[in-house]
């Protein structure tokens, strides 16, 4: 797993991994956007939802601490056996306002959480227990959070959508 000297040092990797992945947007439009192929476990729609989601959630996760409120992960009203279907909620709540709005969510969410990783001090960011959301029996640093769901998903993903269009849009030509 990577492990980053400092916050500028994630917060490149973050833009890089968020890039990679927003780029193979182009040429997907809202009409081909769900469509589902063997290849590919997600539509281009639910990778995007999902990347939404996940960093909302976290960036809620540390707004409720700051606020003193007490955090349930991962969301109210879901359990952590109940993923897929947060997931799913992801899709209804993101995705039915159109790629272009959602792209434009997820540039919004991934600046709010560089923002937020700059306003950190090293100990908050690296070091395990400085967050109570973050704080489980695997004692997590809140960089490893951001890493898990943010970095390699895009990572991730930008391969799977680059693969979702090859096959699929490659048979429109």
């Amino acid at each position: 797993m990577q492990v980053y000297k400092n916050s500028s040092e994630l917060i490149d990797q973050i833009r890089k991994s968020y890039h990679q992945f927003i780029d193979q947007y182009e040429g997907i439009t809202d009409n081909v956007a769900d469509e589902r192929i063997e290849q590919v476990e997600k539509t281009p729609r639910e990778m995007l939802s999902y990347q939404v989601g996940w960093i909302h959630m976290i960036l809620s996760w540390e707004k409720a601490e700051e606020g003193g409120q007490d955090i349930t992960t991962p969301t109210p009203g879901y359990k952590w056996d109940q993923i897929r279907q947060l997931y799913d909620d992801f899709n209804v709540k993101y995705g039915a306002q159109g790629l272009d709005n959602e792209k434009d969510e997820l540039k919004r969410v991934v600046e709010e959480l560089i923002d937020w990783i700059n306003q950190m001090s090293q100990d908050e960011l690296f070091k395990p227990g400085e967050r109570k959301w973050a704080t489980t029996k695997a004692m997590w640093p809140v960089s490893k959070w951001i890493r898990i769901n943010a970095i390699s998903p895009f990572t991730n993903y930008s391969r799977q959508v680059k693969k979702w269009k090859n096959f699929n849009l490659r048979q429109r030509a």
